[in-house]
């Protein structure tokens, strides 16, 4: 129900904004009817975006969760999208702007969203459409260098390939499209622009490193902190439970470490993943409401709901990972149950649960690769000594 009110805030707002913005410039009535409807319909398609995405949750980082964030850059970017016509051509930061509405939502909504606020500013400006596909292209080439960017932060290669296209691209502007001698005035204004994106793009990457990247980390540190209040209730609830969720935890976090995954994002799943033990049952339903009560970030809900909803298939890396981590430590511990002073063959166990999880069909549509999966199969025999804790 939030999101509605925000998406028609947002919408209602910007078609507002724009045709103030048209009678600003003293535009004539039918170009001013003409800019209202075509953003409408611009609109329109980000709202579509901004529904489609949520339904299949595609935003990029927990930015579903805080969709505020998006709310800000965009306000600011429609703001600047109407005051840009006052500028010369040349000079539009919209590389910023296309760059800092995709990483606070995802690609298709940044693309979109950039492009209906791009139009208005050159239907306000009177320019044709070459200036709208200069801009375009150069946002473009940003949205997807940047799409690249995680929670390692590297940024300075996509920087760098983003402003380099956005010169080429202003560069051609002022060269091929006006009818000009060449000198080197032409470039005077491509280079301010290029400066200005520099500096605006290194505030919001701060911005964003800032709200995004260490905001999750410390999340992560919190909630794979085996003294993390929720696991004491489960140690509370089941001692047998919370050592299982400890073991598969640790098994979680050094394969995804070899493998080069997210090992914080699968160590928590490791830790959670039998949370919904103590209201009763551990199903989907019980598992979710525990993770939204205590505002769980995304990729885990994702990755739980993936590897506990029967009505799932199971795709992605991490949720093979936790698969196999939990059947081994609960096999490894329900043979010691039975014989605590067994002598085991974990080789042996190992690889039969691998032949039995692979003739099931279970990860037949995963990412993981046969070479991956022989690697984490290496991974959990070298760990003898640390199952003989299951005893």
């Amino acid at each position: 129900m939030k999101k509605n009110i925000e998406n028609i805030f947002l919408f209602l707002f910007t078609i507002i904004v724009s045709a103030l913005a048209a009678y600003f410039y003293h535009m004539e009535t039918i170009r001013i009817a003409g800019v209202i409807i075509i953003v409408t319909a611009g609109c329109g398609c980000v709202w579509f975006g901004i529904e489609k995405s949520s339904q299949e949750k595609s935003f990029l980082f927990d930015n579903e969760e805080h969709f505020g964030r998006f709310m800000a850059v965009y306000l600011l970017a429609l703001l600047g999208s109407v005051a840009f016509p006052m500028l010369p051509v040349g000079g539009w930061p919209y590389l910023v702007i296309f760059i800092g509405l995709m990483l606070f939502s995802n690609q298709m909504i940044g693309i979109s969203v950039g492009s209906v606020l791009l139009m208005i500013s050159v239907m306000l400006q009177g320019s044709d459409a070459s200036t709208f596909f200069i801009y375009f292209i150069g946002g473009l080439v940003g949205i997807t260098a940047f799409s690249y960017v995680d929670k390692s932060f590297k940024i300075w290669l996509p920087l760098l390939v983003s402003l380099s296209v956005q010169m080429v691209c202003l560069s051609i502007q002022e060269v091929l499209l006006v009818n000009e001698v060449l000198n080197i005035y032409m470039f005077i204004i491509p280079a301010v622009n290029i400066m200005v994106c520099l500096i605006l793009l290194l505030i919001l990457l701060k911005y964003f490193s800032f709200s995004i990247i260490y905001g999750s980390r410390n999340i992560y540190m919190d909630i794979n902190d085996p003294e993390c209040p929720l696991l004491v209730e489960l140690k509370t609830f089941s001692k047998e439970e919370y050592y299982r969720a400890v073991h598969t935890a640790y098994l979680c976090d050094r394969i995804a470490k070899r493998l080069n995954l997210d090992y914080a994002v699968v160590k928590a799943c490791g830790y959670y993943h039998r949370i919904g033990i103590m209201r009763g049952e551990n199903n989907w339903e019980n598992v979710s409401a525990i993770l939204q009560e205590y505002k769980f970030p995304i990729e885990v809900q994702t990755i739980l709901q993936e590897y506990i909803d029967k009505n799932e298939i199971i795709i992605s890396k991490e949720t093979v990972v936790l698969l196999f981590c939990d059947t081994v430590i609960s096999s490894i511990s329900y043979l010691f149950s039975q014989n605590s002073q067994a002598n085991m063959d974990y080789q042996k166990i190992i690889t039969a649960i691998f032949k039995k999880k692979l003739e099931s069909g279970m990860i037949d549509y995963s990412r993981l690769t046969f070479g991956e999966l022989q690697e984490m199969k290496k991974i959990l025999v070298e760990e003898k000594l640390y199952y003989d804790f299951l005893r």
